[in-house]
């Protein structure tokens, strides 16, 4: 069975990220990686992420897991369970409760030294780590790219480079911190890893109905059997 760091188009920006990620975590203060981004808090950047940050919520995942019905009912069903465990990894928001960006920099009286993005509704509280939609973005695009297989070079590509946009987005945004993002990514590739293992499994190969996928247009298939 396929793995995903057996698709260098997905591994290689994927982990290029991650290592320059975590030079950046070492070596930067924590915090300062959201004052990094002051400068470039203008448009057309602000448009930009915010369409990166968009792509990391739950519409996607509807949009994507109803197109793929047409092309596999098994690639349907393996994007709903992956959908569906995501929102149990969020127990950690909750265990962890390190402080949102916003609230960081307001407890340490240093807000005024964070540039925000105008109408930009900023999270508070401590529901910072990890990266919700870059657990999302991840999973997704990690899933999408093993369903793809190593020879869709550049779809992978793009799913990779989308993922890594969706994760800086939410650092651009003030809305998370880099480690937010970098839990978040792992997270997303390890809970997609775990639902593809599954599909390996005996029991989900022996479904071979699983196979089948929605005729389009569906419905006059149906009227014609009527």
């Amino acid at each position: 069975m396929k793995a995903i760091w057996e698709n260098n188009w997905f591994l290689v920006p994927v982990a290029l990220f991650l290592g320059f990620g975590l030079t950046i975590a070492l070596l930067v203060p924590y915090g300062n990686e959201i004052l990094l981004f002051n400068d470039l808090r203008r448009e057309p950047l602000i448009s930009v992420f915010k369409f990166f940050s968009w792509c990391g919520e739950t519409w996607i995942w509807v949009i994507i897991g109803l197109l793929a019905l047409f092309y596999r009912y098994r690639f349907a069903l393996l994007i709903a369970m992956t959908g569906l465990i995501m929102p149990f990894v969020f127990i950690l928001k909750d265990q962890v409760g390190t402080d949102r960006p916003i609230t960081y920099f307001q407890k340490n009286g240093r807000s005024a030294a964070v540039v925000v993005v105008p109408q930009e509704q900023l999270n508070t509280g401590q529901t910072s780590f990890p990266s919700g939609h870059t657990m999302s973005a991840f999973g997704l695009s990690s899933l999408l790219a093993l369903m793809a297989g190593p020879k869709s070079r550049k779809r992978v590509l793009v799913l990779a480079l989308l993922a890594i946009a969706v994760g800086l987005s939410r650092i651009f945004l003030v809305q998370h911190f880099l480690v937010d993002v970098l839990a978040g990514a792992l997270l997303g590739m390890g809970v997609s890893g775990f639902v593809w293992w599954l599909n390996g499994t005996p029991f989900f190969r022996e479904k071979t109905w699983l196979d089948g996928k929605l005729r389009f247009p569906f419905w006059l298939k149906a009227t014609n059997h009527a």
